[in-house]
């Protein structure tokens, strides 16, 4: 392969970014609005939104994405002090087998992803979707077979290729966006005549939090994917918050509005297709496109820098390569539409969040020589385990199944109360430990 070539695919999986590689808030930010532009979200504030009352599905936006978006500057933070990946960094927390076993969890979630919004992008054309730009069907099995190879080259190329992409695409799918909810208001159809519009099946205020918080939890903790290119902590904490605070909201507020003004069709590709024909249908079709491509590419991404710091004679481009094909190949297998995948991101919801909550604190509280002072130089001498914090990982998960499958409840977000338990049990088993050790020094 040639030095060209090479240069091109570099993504550091394995390494530090270098600092002189490091990208200001606006180039952090606009990538994880690329994240949180995606076909589950819109699905996902039709699912809020449709039954409810729009001001209550706003209020739940909001504070969702207030969890999302403090947790995610967070971990952005993070990975701009030691400028790693996030399989990488967890060795810090963990230990280098603890993490593993995490970055094998962030592998498949990623993984799975890329096959469920694949698949959500290819059957919301439909068998004939297409037909209003090109005069006829195009099979869904070609979408998803064209669709997954782009996306994957842009994961392949790394952070670079996903920047350009997502920067050109924002624009231009709020654009779309707003301009097909014009379309959507008049003949007396107007917002204040459908916003207190409700049916039967409205999630409760706290459910529906839940719901948004679960299923984009995963993005929040691989945000140092992202943010290990940022050039100082400040980007990327803000480019965390414009991405997660900014961006995600308005995401969902305006697929709630959509929703409204569609009489509840909480198909976001429908919506799209259905009042657009000619050049119009032409940019509904390249929106729904582009709201799957800007999100799914990183899934690739992070999946594969999971498995790139755990192999690192492997590049990241030919993981991501081999990752690409099986992702393709579970979208045509039907992975969006299988039940056994959706409870396993049920399970993520609860998993996830506690590692978060740990990884937070030992970053902010308990730097020490144990865990080298998240120094990226010294990531070759992480401990093999670190028992404290995966046992608190561990009891925090299994509070979330409790409180999940019993009708315990804390603060109604089962994401947000496995985080917090885990954090505080973590915190209590420090202090302890500090204890024991100053105890034994006396």
């Amino acid at each position: 392969m040639s030095e060209k070539v090479q240069s091109i695919l570099e993504d550091y999986g394995s390494t530090p970014v270098p600092e002189g590689e490091g990208k200001g808030w606006f180039g952090i930010g606009i990538v994880m609005w690329g994240v949180a532009v995606c076909l589950p979200a819109f699905l996902i504030a039709g699912l809020v939104a449709g039954p409810a009352r729009l001001g209550t599905a706003v209020g739940a936006f909001i504070v969702s994405s207030l969890i999302l978006g403090f947790i995610a500057v967070l971990t952005g933070i993070i990975g701009a002090k030691t400028r790693l990946s996030t399989g990488l960094t967890l060795r810090f927390t963990f230990g280098t087998y603890g993490a593993y076993l995490l970055q094998m969890v962030l592998f498949f979630a990623s993984w799975g992803w890329f096959g469920v919004q694949l698949g959500f992008m290819a059957e919301g054309f439909g068998n004939g979707g297409l037909a209003l730009v090109f005069g006829g069907a195009v099979p869904i099995w070609l979408i998803k077979i064209v669709g997954g190879i782009l996306m994957t080259l842009t994961a392949m190329v790394g952070f670079k290729a996903i920047e350009k992409l997502t920067i050109v695409a924002i624009p231009l799918l709020l654009i779309v966006i707003i301009a097909t909810i014009f379309s959507l208001y008049g003949d007396g159809v107007t917002l204040g005549s459908v916003a207190n519009v409700t049916a039967e099946g409205a999630m409760p205020f706290g459910v529906a939090v839940s719901v948004i918080v679960g299923s984009f939890i995963l993005g929040a903790l691989i945000a140092p994917d992202i943010t290990r290119y940022a050039k100082n902590r400040k980007a990327g904490g803000y480019g965390m918050a414009f991405g997660m605070i900014i961006g995600f909201p308005l995401v969902l507020i305006l697929g709630g509005i959509m929703v409204k003004g569609s009489g509840g069709e909480f198909d976001f590709s429908r919506i799209m297709l259905s009042n657009n024909t000619g050049f119009w249908a032409f940019l509904a079709v390249i929106t729904i496109i582009l709201a799957a491509w800007t999100t799914n590419d990183n899934n690739l991404y992070s999946g594969a820098l999971s498995i790139n710091s755990m192999f690192p004679k492997f590049s990241k481009w030919s993981i991501t390569l081999v990752s690409g094909v099986v992702g393709i190949v579970l979208a045509l297998l039907g992975i969006n539409t299988s039940a056994g995948f959706q409870g396993f991101l049920g399970i993520l919801a609860i998993v996830l969040p506690p590692a978060a909550g740990v990884l937070i604190l030992d970053f902010f509280l308990f730097k020490n020589a144990e865990n080298l002072g998240y120094d990226p130089e010294k990531i070759a001498q992480a401990a093999n385990l670190r028992v404290l914090p995966i046992l608190a990982w561990v009891l925090g998960s299994a509070a979330g199944f409790i409180i999940q499958y019993t009708s315990l409840v804390f603060t109604s977000v089962t994401a947000l109360d496995t985080m917090i338990i885990g954090g505080i049990i973590y915190f209590i088993f420090m202090l302890f430990a500090k204890r024991q050790a100053a105890a034994q020094k006396a």
